[in-house]
């Protein structure tokens, strides 16, 4: 019996050994993972500032398109024409009331400004009639055009009308005054009626200094004319 007890003991330690090695090999290995929060590093030609950026405010507006960022740079919304000369001042009073010193995100690739909460700057200058679309708009850009032409409002609204200088009436020239001609007046000439002169005789004639008197000069007469030879009152007949 002592013999089997330790032939039993052997057996049983041999079972436990086996089972035990068992055990060991069932356990799970543990595998290193690769850390997925570790940053990856790769080459990228990006330029230095990214097309868009957060954290940048508007400094001053240049125009109703045209605004100086915080960083120095000038940004120029893509979409909207030159301000004409009758709605610029009213574009560029839109542009600061919405933009001077506030934080936007400009994507310097495609010129699309937007305000922080997303809001498209040239859909907001469009839709209030405070610029006009130029070059290919898009869908949404003509939309917005659209909206404020049919209120009309802003540039679309009195006095542009949307034209970019204002028409002035300017009246007709005066008519052109006629040719002057100088007109030479001719000097009437009043006919003299030769002033009725009688002589009673010869010695009157002689008295006024008018002797001789000769045929159709006042005064003459035929009774005066002895030898009516036309000349009256002959002095050489009464020397």
């Amino acid at each position: 019996m002592s013999g089997w007890r330790t032939v039993g003991g052997v057996v049983l330690v041999l079972l436990t050994a086996g089972c035990a090695a068992q055990v060991q090999q069932s356990r799970p290995v543990a595998v290193e993972k690769p850390a997925l929060d570790d940053p990856v590093t790769a080459t990228s030609s990006s330029p230095s500032v990214p097309p868009a950026q957060l954290d940048i405010s508007v400094a001053s507006i240049v125009d109703g398109r045209s605004v100086m960022l915080s960083d120095g740079s000038k940004a120029e919304v893509s979409g909207l024409a030159q301000p004409g000369a009758c709605w610029a001042d009213a574009a560029t009073s839109f542009a600061k009331s919405m933009l001077l010193n506030q934080q936007v995100r400009y994507d310097r690739t495609t010129g699309v400004l937007s305000l922080t909460d997303g809001t498209d700057y040239a859909l907001l200058a469009l839709g209030n009639g405070a610029g006009r679309t130029a070059g290919t708009p898009t869908p949404g850009q003509k939309e917005a055009e659209g909206a404020a032409q049919r209120v009309p409002m802003g540039l679309w609204g009195t006095p542009c009308g949307g034209k970019d200088v204002l028409e002035t009436s300017t009246p007709p020239p005066p008519p052109a005054p006629p040719p002057t001609t100088t007109t030479t007046k001719k000097p009437t000439t009043t006919p003299t009626t030769p002033k009725q002169t009688f002589f009673a005789n010869c010695d009157e004639v002689r008295r006024a200094g008018a002797a001789p008197l000769y045929w159709g000069q006042p005064g003459y007469r035929v009774e005066l004319d002895d030898n009516r030879n036309g000349i009256a009152c002959e002095t050489t007949r009464y020397r």
